[in-house]
């Protein structure tokens, strides 16, 4: 496929739509000419639909997983991790064959596609006028979010505004720059057509999803006043409120992102499985690739899980969902969380598993069935305490899962990062989940003040929006040991604080990259990468199909640093 040779893919992903709402209902296209059908009032809202359709492929899925917190200080491989070259950056096999990042790139490409379409087609569709400005925001800020992904991954690459109507053969490179003059004249444009409320039809975007999302974008771009001013009027003006209780954000009965207080935007999902299965056949992706797309729904919830089967007292059950092992919590995650004080902890990990299948012979010979099976914990425990309980259980404390050089004793092993657990599944092996995936959250706000005020000097402002969310994730009665003061205040305080609050939710290498941290924290704290990590590793390689197909080979190169 040429890079921007994308039409293709606008009937196709016309019949890839899964949710809550009657607004993304599936469509089957085949056959019908675009121009004609875009020109009618139905045929522009199947193609706004179709804009929201690649969200599907990153968000809550093992791609957008792997490439978001792989290769960062929180997570290491797990046993069986499908992305492996992602996590140790090993100069040999992370290149341009990289099947994550093909997969990416079309989807995104395409997704711009239909957006530019969209853009251009609008204004003269039949739609009424009220909800032709709306879909006009919403598809401005697509685009948006799709261009940000694009050059923040790949940096500097294509850019277009202008539909693709036929196969194109060249592409060209415009500045970082350039591609964020057009994010904030989207996000504009957005902000101006959209709704000021939360949209009853859940997944729609609405103004305060614009807002928060520019604000995100001008702390990207170091406009530290204008971020806080923003979020701070995110936090201000609209009714998102934080949880009292942490964990509770995650419980399933409030996976619904319409109506979670502390969700901004989501992309929402079904526990319907709509998506098309014969995705290799269509598309020639390898086995891996298409198993991003073979099932619909939140996926992460199998991806952050150990073996914990293998262990005694405890077989496969839903509840406890099946251990993938894809991304193993690293002992610097574990260590940032002081569990006395921070309710964090608790509603993001899981330690514990419980006995559902004790036999006579079993090596813990007072195990009952649903006492603790498996404890294994993120603090050091004294010899003491593991001999009362050696009878009763397995018990492995932080020093017994990792070594001196913080690698894994054994990576089907770890303690569970939990936050997208859905017990509610209809069975062991099934892998979507109705969990919306939230991408923006109240939270994020608070912490992007925090850092944006901190910047540009009003340290006062930024202890305060600090110790308002922090207050918020106390434990009760710890709300004063949760304060700090403006020595605490620095980039490496806020990471530290990011990725409490948001560790899992597809942003920690954006926040490192975007803090210069990249390099330093994958060296100092994650064994997987530390020895190949390079500065070019701040940009992905373009994919070799990319570069294969364009005829202007000596202007569209590589990215330095790979073949």
């Amino acid at each position: 496929m040429k890079s921007v040779s994308i039409a293709i893919f606008t009937i196709f992903t016309l019949s890839l739509v899964s949710c809550k709402k009657d607004f993304l209902k599936e469509e089957n296209m085949s056959g019908i000419t675009a121009d004609p059908f875009y020109s009618t009032a139905t045929g522009m809202e199947a193609l706004v639909n179709t804009c929201y359709t690649p969200l599907r492929f990153w968000f809550g899925k093992e791609g957008g997983a792997s490439l978001t917190e792989l290769g960062t200080d929180l997570f290491l491989k797990g046993g069986d991790n499908h992305h492996p070259q992602i996590a140790t950056y090993d100069p040999i096999s992370f290149n341009s064959q990289n099947d994550a990042l093909k997969l990416y790139w079309e989807r995104f490409y395409a997704a711009v596609n239909d957006c530019n379409t969209a853009i251009a087609r609008i204004d003269a569709s039949p739609l009424p006028e009220a909800i032709k400005t709306l879909r006009k925001g919403e598809v401005h800020f697509l685009r948006a979010m799709y261009y940000w992904l694009i050059v923040e991954t790949w940096g500097g690459v294509h850019l277009t505004t202008e539909e693709s109507k036929g196969a194109t053969v060249t592409a060209n490179r415009t500045p970082v720059e350039k591609f964020y003059d057009l994010i904030f004249s989207d996000l504009d444009i957005a902000i101006a057509n959209l709704e000021v409320r939360k949209s009853p039809e859940g997944g729609r975007v609405t103004k305060p999803a614009a807002e928060a999302f520019k604000a995100r974008m001008l702390l990207t771009r170091g406009k530290y006043q204008e971020a806080a001013a923003l979020a701070k009027k995110v936090i201000s003006d609209y009714n998102f409120k934080l949880f009292d209780n942490y964990a509770d954000l995650w419980k399933m009965e409030n996976s619904n992102g319409s109506a979670n207080s502390e969700v901004i935007w989501f992309v929402n999902y079904t526990a319907d499985d709509l998506l098309n299965k014969d995705i290799e056949s269509i598309n020639g992706y390898s086995q891996e690739a298409a198993s991003f797309l073979t099932e619909g729904g939140h996926q992460l919830h199998m991806t952050f899980t150990p073996r914990y089967d293998f262990h005694e007292g405890v077989k496969l059950n839903a509840a406890d969902d099946v251990g993938f092992q894809r991304y193993s919590s690293s002992q610097r995650l574990l260590t940032l969380f002081n569990d006395t004080i921070d309710q964090r902890y608790a509603g993001s990990f899981k330690e514990v598993w419980y006995a559902n299948n004790v036999s006579d012979n079993i090596k813990y010979t007072e195990m009952k069935v649903g006492d603790t099976a498996i404890y294994w914990s993120n603090n050091a425990l004294s010899p003491a305490y593991k001999q009362a309980r050696a009878k009763r259980f397995e018990i492995l404390d932080i020093n017994d899962l990792f070594n001196p050089d913080q690698s894994l004793k054994d990576n089907r092993n770890f303690i569970e990062m939990h936050k997208f657990a859905d017990p509610t599944r209809s069975g062991i092996f099934i892998w979507r989940s109705k969990r919306d995936a939230f991408v923006l959250r109240i939270s994020e706000m608070y912490l992007i003040v925090a850092e944006a005020d901190m910047q540009s000097g009003n340290m006062q402002e930024a202890v305060t929006y600090m110790n308002t969310l922090r207050t918020k994730r106390a434990k009760p009665g710890m709300e004063g040991a949760m304060q700090i003061t403006a020595a605490n205040m620095n980039i490496d305080f806020i990471l530290e604080e990011r990725a409490r609050e948001l560790v899992g939710e597809q942003l920690r290498w954006f926040d490192l990259k975007r803090t210069n941290k990249l390099i330093e924290y994958v060296r100092k704290y994650n064994p997987d990468g530390a020895k190949n990590i390079q500065p070019y590793h701040m940009l992905r390689p373009i994919p070799q199909s990319q570069l294969d197909a364009v005829t202007n080979k000596s202007e569209f190169t590589q990215n330095p640093g790979y073949n």
